[in-house]
């Protein structure tokens, strides 16, 4: 599925499907019932093409969807396509697919041994991608970082998600920048773990091996029920994105393992300030 929809677009493929399905009808014998290709089926099914109102009342009318689930579902559909502040970076983020979901949890957990971008200052941001993005311009460097900064947007609107960071010791010490912008780093990491919606734990260097290490991943929750849980991992050749029910579930496992090894919230915040001193 191409993850540029946003959680309610991903709920209304799933019901079209299924209803499809409940008739017993092949995506073949929609095409032709519809005169279209087979192909238009698939890519609007798997979220490939954008299906448009019109299209969506056509396909009901095929599966005889009554009028009060159809006013439901062209609702969805209306809603399917979120026009975020990410489309303005959509050359850099492929039209923002981890941002659209990012936007509508309600929840979400980071196990990470790098910063979350959700947390990091300008300056600590800049020194971080112009020493990671390998031939950026300055230009693209900067762009990249305003995307980053406009992204904490999230933290201040009037019901952010429940935020949970666990990570880990090794980059608390790692100057990005120098001296004086990660210390401004680490002092903004002790302001952000005030924040009512975040919660912030530290793995220790002492607590050894830790899920985290095997690669860095985050977990994001939806305030519907109807719409399970995301895994999502960032990699240097393409993200990837883990709906399947088992397969999240380990995610959740190895979360709650990487945080039976960290700090306590409080304990965190003070080695933090430990770090702080000593670097």
């Amino acid at each position: 599925m191409r993850y540029s929809l946003s959680v309610r677009g991903r709920r209304l493929l799933r019901e079209i499907r299924a209803i499809r399905e409940s008739c017993g009808l092949s995506p073949e014998q929609v095409a032709k019932r519809l005169g279209w290709s087979r192909s238009k089926i698939y890519r609007v099914e798997n979220g490939e093409s954008r299906l448009i109102l019109e299209d969506l009342e056509l396909l009901l009318g095929v599966y005889g969807v009554p009028s009060p689930q159809a006013e439901a579902l062209g609702k969805l559909c209306r809603e399917a396509w979120k026009r975020g502040w990410w489309l303005a970076y959509s050359d850099m983020y492929k039209g923002g697919s981890y941002f659209v979901l990012e936007d509508d949890a309600s929840a979400i957990i980071f196990v990470v041994h790098n910063i979350p971008g959700l947390l990091q200052t300008p300056d600590y941001a800049h020194a971080l991608i112009a020493g990671t993005l390998l031939d950026g311009s300055e230009q693209e460097i900067r762009r990249r970082v305003e995307a980053r900064i406009t992204r904490h947007r999230l933290l201040t609107r009037a019901e952010p998600p429940q935020i949970s960071v666990i990570l880990d010791e090794t980059i608390l010490w790692r100057k990005i920048g120098g001296t004086q912008i990660s210390r401004a780093q680490l002092d903004h990491l002790i302001d952000v773990a005030a924040h009512p919606a975040i919660t912030l734990q530290i793995i220790p260097l002492a607590a050894g091996s830790h899920p985290g290490l095997d690669g860095e991943f985050t977990i994001l929750d939806f305030p519907d029920k109807e719409d399970p849980p995301v895994a999502y991992q960032e990699g240097f050749f393409g993200d990837i994105f883990v709906e399947a029910p088992d397969d999240v579930a380990r995610y959740y496992r190895a979360a709650e393992t990487a945080r039976g090894k960290a700090l306590a919230p409080d304990e965190s915040v003070t080695l933090i300030k430990d770090v702080r001193k000593a670097i």
